[in-house]
Parts: C-alpha cells; sequence; structure tokens
C-alpha cells in the first residue's frame, strides 16, 4: 500500500487552517489534543478572559489524526500547543466548552459552568471551502 506524502498533506492542512485565523474571534490558540489515545488538530479560545481565562472553547477535528500526520505536523508547527483531554470528557463532535489547567483540558468547576449558563456562546462556523 502505498503511503502518503505526511509532509505534503501536513502543509496544505496547516495553511488552510491558518487561512481562517483573521475570521476568528477571540484570537484561537493552534492545540494538537490527545483523548482517548487519539491526536486531533484544532484550536482553543479563551472566551470570558474577564472572568475566567481558564474557561476555553475547543474547536477541533471530528476524527483522530493518523500518526504520520501527526508526526508531519509537530515538525512543521513544534510551537502548537499540546493539550491532554481528560478520559472521562465526551469530546465527541467538534466544539466543546471546557476548563484548561496548563496543559489539560477537564470540565469546568460548578460555578465555572453556572457562569457559562447565564452567558450563552453563540457560535457561526463558515465552510472553509468557500472562495471569493
Amino acid at each position: 500500500m502505498i503511503q502518503p506524502n505526511w509532509e505534503n498533506v501536513a502543509k496544505h492542512f496547516l495553511k488552510s487552517l491558518i487561512s481562517m485565523h483573521p475570521y476568528i474571534h477571540p484570537t484561537p490558540i493552534d492545540v494538537m489534543v490527545e483523548w482517548r489515545k487519539g491526536m486531533y488538530i484544532g484550536h482553543i479560545q479563551i472566551i470570558f478572559p474577564d472572568y475566567s481565562p481558564e474557561i476555553v472553547s475547543l474547536s477541533k477535528s471530528s476524527n483522530h489524526l493518523q500518526d504520520g500526520l501527526v508526526d508531519a505536523i509537530r515538525r512543521l508547527d513544534p510551537n502548537r500547543l499540546n493539550l491532554m483531554a481528560d478520559e472521562r470528557l465526551d469530546l465527541t463532535g467538534r466544539i466543546h466548552v471546557l476548563r484548561r489547567l496548563e496543559n489539560i483540558l477537564t470540565n469546568p468547576t460548578p460555578e465555572q459552568a453556572g457562569y457559562i449558563a447565564a452567558h450563552p456562546l453563540y457560535h457561526r462556523e463558515v465552510d472553509a471551502s468557500i472562495r471569493n
């Protein structure tokens, strides 16, 4: 079986992700997330900085990445933040509101969850394939 050129795939993938940065507010922090023995790519955003910088929105790939792609992304983007997600979390899907403690993602505290519930977020997602 022919293996993909992971370096080339990663270059195009990262270019596509980075091209969306100007349209993402608040400013995204690029991440790799390890969860349940899989690696995912995405970004986090600090969504309530005045209340708690621990509360973040995680936008991640729907599926875990193949090892060759993970290795290539790490070579091309060595400053990408690596996070570990608590295995008890349900990170099925793409968008999640979580608590970040340094390099760990976990559930918000009850107080943080109350604040999040009282201040609902509105999320708009634009299809990256749209061209001008």
